[in-house]
């Protein structure tokens, strides 16, 4: 990797905003169905469904496009401010949000002269005026976290941010739970009885088109029958996200990658995960539980379930957190770091952003008790849960 340099056989474009993103569509699944691994983050309908749902007024998402011998090889999504906000803070973005926790470069990981090849043709063009590109959540085991292994221009800055927590399912549930306390075990069996002792428990997963529908309205339903509609952060106070979840049922349904699992007493639904399957791993993006259960932690009750459908599926071999949630160290799962990196344009700009930054970064190091760091060092003391 170290010796990756520009390849002058790539040849890059952008496209912009809708349009482009309809132009680009069928050569970018194109892409994605050859390639020898892919994540739902690779798929443009997972962007899609953000362009056509949770994008703001204020954004422009562009699409550069890596093409060789007239073969489109690799696409990066960008987002940038548009208005005046543009010309004070010229920077470019990786998509990224609450909903939209990690992002990565859609290419093969073998092709490694993409990604330098790529980056030195951002830093020379002119139609995409940038001082810095922040890259705010690269999990170490995507396409763009390998290419980030390779040695970078010193116009960077990488820091710890969490990790992505997993659990390896490849084999029995014994396996993939090897490492979690007795104690645990024995309180999640102690719940199980007095579920089954309240009622009928049964859980059941969505994947066919015409069940996902009405199991995501029941997800929507349960999430927001406790605290989260109380401080008006649950996904059916707002339209967008409900239509931005509908849309990936639809799309990534079609596909038969959407799963939707539901832990049922007495058939009312007291728990629910949302979840999207690539590259033989189940991804839950969303977990909900009714509050009126607590008593028998029914979230914990439904992971237990889904842990054992996954163990028993030929297809899948992991089950991602996707990020590092607070309750999820009871399970001993295993962590993949993530990294938020910023590059900084080869340009006057570029340089006093970096400066600017760098600036900062050692004031909250020194307000920190941590010293003095070189910008552009992984800083462990940073990292965020």
């Amino acid at each position: 990797m170290a010796a990756n340099r520009p390849d002058p056989a790539w040849h890059f474009s952008v496209l912009c905003g809708r349009p482009g993103f309809e132009i680009l569509r069928p050569r970018w699944q194109a892409l994605v169905d050859r390639l020898p691994r892919s994540t739902y983050l690779q798929q443009p309908g997972w962007i899609g469904s953000y362009l056509d749902t949770l994008a703001g007024q204020q954004e422009t998402l562009h699409f550069v496009t890596a093409s060789r011998g007239g073969v489109l090889g690799g696409v990066l999504v960008l987002s940038q401010p548009t208005g005046l906000r543009r010309w004070l803070a010229p920077e470019l973005r990786m998509v990224s949000g609450e909903h939209m926790v990690l992002a990565d470069l859609v290419a093969d990981a073998q092709e490694t002269t993409l990604w330098p090849s790529m980056l030195d043709w951002l830093g020379r063009q002119r139609a995409l005026g940038w001082a810095v590109m922040r890259l705010p959540a690269v999990c170490a085991g995507s396409v763009l976290g390998q290419a980030l292994q390779a040695p970078l221009p010193q116009g960077c800055q990488r820091v710890p941010r969490t990790h992505s927590a997993w659990l390896d399912c490849s084999r029995d549930a014994d396996h993939a739970l090897a490492d979690v306390s007795k104690s645990f075990r024995q309180n999640l069996n102690r719940l199980q009885r007095r579920a089954h002792a309240m009622g009928t428990l049964c859980d059941q997963v969505a994947t066919q088109p015409g069940e996902l529908e009405p199991a995501l309205e029941q997800l929507l339903r349960v999430e927001s029958s406790g605290w989260k509609k109380e401080q008006g952060t649950a996904i059916a106070l707002d339209p967008a996200l409900v239509a931005f979840y509908h849309r990936l049922v639809r799309v990534f349904g079609a596909q038969g990658s959407c799963r939707i699992y539901l832990l049922t007493l007495d058939d009312t639904v007291i728990a629910a995960q949302f979840g999207l399957v690539s590259d033989r791993q189940l991804n839950l993006l969303k977990i909900g539980y009714g509050q009126a259960h607590a008593s028998i932690a029914p979230g914990h009750l439904l992971m237990r379930h889904t842990i054992d459908r996954v163990c028993v599926d030929p297809a899948l071999d992991r089950l991602s957190f996707v990020t590092h949630p607070a309750w999820s160290h009871l399970w001993k799962p295993r962590l993949t770091p993530v990294e938020s990196v910023h590059l900084f344009a080869p340009t006057l700009t570029g340089r006093l952003a970096q400066a600017a930054s760098g600036w900062v970064q050692a004031r909250r190091l020194r307000g920190a008790g941590l010293g003095d760091t070189p910008a552009g060092h992984r800083v462990p003391g940073l990292a965020q849960a």
